[in-house]
């Protein structure tokens, strides 16, 4: 109650407060301390009032959205307008509820609540003309995708007259429809939210076009919610998952290697984050299609730090765009002699982005990797090939712009500011410390 309390506080604050830029920062960074002091690790579940609770998941994501929007506070300088201010708090609102809500029908409200912010961030503060085609890309795949789940709502709560997630819990295992239909229709909403492979279209034409703010929420946040979707369902319908699974399985290893060498053939920028996101994503699904704790447990890490990554590079392609006018890989040669500390946190990133030690990616990689091999050990040539594709498109992302002969254009380069390099090391920070506090939350 003390959060939502705050939140509309937070709110108020926006409306009426002109200079508060530092005052929002402050204020998101006070929500994550009350979180972090309030939540009790012990308890599965957690009430906060009536229809809402959290548990360690929603926590987990709650915190990863008021980490993700404090960051971009430190960006939203940039664009300097009031209606911005408004559109990133309603979205910050619909989030937390949708998080935090144990009701079904809420849940898919907020679900859908949180899409029209970002359509309007896409199409308001987009770059390009073309941002009215990538909007309605994602309006329609993502809106035409969870009406199946709408019409789904219903028919449970008149099969069992409640929407409580925990009653459905342990109710949805009687369920009569044991077909694949069943199974299809809850989940297709989530897929095309995370996206998996072959619903992924949209999300690389939303990335392309989004302004900075946009990217940085839609990988942080946005494709979470297909994630935590999906551990609510999957666990909903435990015994239609463990009959029907294998063929999201079999789609999340085609899109590790498929998407991870078109990684490999991109130029622009953008667009291999945006697919990297899309394998990372892909990878995080094995462990949740394993219907095993620890594979909840490894997709829940992976989220985390996909969240923070992704955040963190696209927020370091826009720096890189704001100098050089480009975010072609061929034109942005040797970013190493004019700036040299940039560089260092470029390839910090990368080396995350790769999963390496000491990050939390490296941590739940491992889990996935052994749950993966646990549930059929044929896949491990492909996962083998999957882990050496993404290395090699980490390690091409940063050689390819940082090395190299210089373009004399860009010798009158802007420098790049304190605040921007303190947003990366905030992004850095929890993306490799947060391995040391996994004992609190597992």
């Amino acid at each position: 109650m003390m959060l939502m309390i705050m939140l509309i506080f937070y709110f108020l604050l926006l409306i009426f407060l002109k200079n508060m830029k530092n005052m929002k920062f402050i204020i998101l960074m006070m929500l994550i301390f009350f979180l972090l002091i309030k939540f009790n690790y012990y308890l599965s579940w957690q009430m906060i009032y009536g229809i809402m609770g959290i548990d360690i998941v929603s926590f987990l994501m709650i915190l990863l959205t008021l980490w993700i929007f404090s960051m971009m506070e430190m960006v939203i300088y940039l664009f300097k307008n009031k209606l911005m201010n408004l559109i990133l708090t309603i979205l910050l609102i619909s989030l937390i509820l949708c998080f935090s809500s144990m009701n079904f029908l809420i849940y898919y409200l907020f679900f859908e609540i949180s899409l029209v912010p970002t359509f309007y961030l896409i199409l308001g503060f987009g770059y390009q003309p073309e941002r009215l085609n990538s909007g309605m890309y994602m309006l329609m795949y993502t809106l035409f995708a969870s009406l199946p789940l709408f019409i789904l709502i219903f028919l449970i709560f008149d099969e069992f007259n409640s929407l409580n997630y925990l009653i459905l819990l342990n109710n949805m295992m009687k369920i009569n429809m044991m077909n694949e239909l069943l199974y299809i229709l809850m989940t297709l909403a989530f897929m095309v939210k995370l996206p998996l492979f072959l619903f992924h279209f949209w999300l690389p034409k939303a990335h392309v076009e989004a302004p900075v703010i946009g990217s940085m929420i839609l990988a942080g946040v946005m494709l979470k919610l297909g994630g935590y979707g999906l551990i609510r369902s999957l666990t909903m319908m435990m015994n239609l998952s463990m009959k029907f699974n294998y063929l999201y399985y079999s789609m999340s290893l085609v899109c590790l290697i498929n998407l991870s060498i078109l990684c490999l053939r991109q130029t622009d920028l953008k667009l291999l984050v945006a697919y990297s996101s899309v394998v990372h994503m892909g990878v995080m699904l094995l462990g949740l299609l394993s219907m095993e704790n620890f594979g909840f447990i490894g997709g829940t890490l992976m989220m985390i730090g996909h969240g923070l990554c992704s955040s963190a590079l696209f927020f370091s392609v826009n720096l890189m765009y704001e100098r050089i006018k480009s975010r072609n890989m061929y034109l942005s040669k040797g970013m190493m002699v004019l700036f040299p500390s940039f560089s260092m946190f470029w390839f910090m990133l990368c080396v995350c982005n790769m999963s390496s030690p000491p990050s939390i990616n490296l941590l739940s990689e491992l889990m996935l990797i052994y749950i993966s091999l646990n549930w059929s050990f044929n896949i491990i040539i492909l996962l083998i090939l999957g882990i050496y594709l993404s290395a090699c498109y980490s390690l091409y992302l940063y050689s390819y712009t940082h090395h190299g002969k210089l373009n004399s254009l860009y010798l009158m380069s802007n420098s790049i500011k304190m605040n921007d390099y303190m947003n990366l090391l905030n992004h850095w920070i929890p993306l490799n410390l947060m391995i040391l506090l996994m004992k609190n939350f597992y």
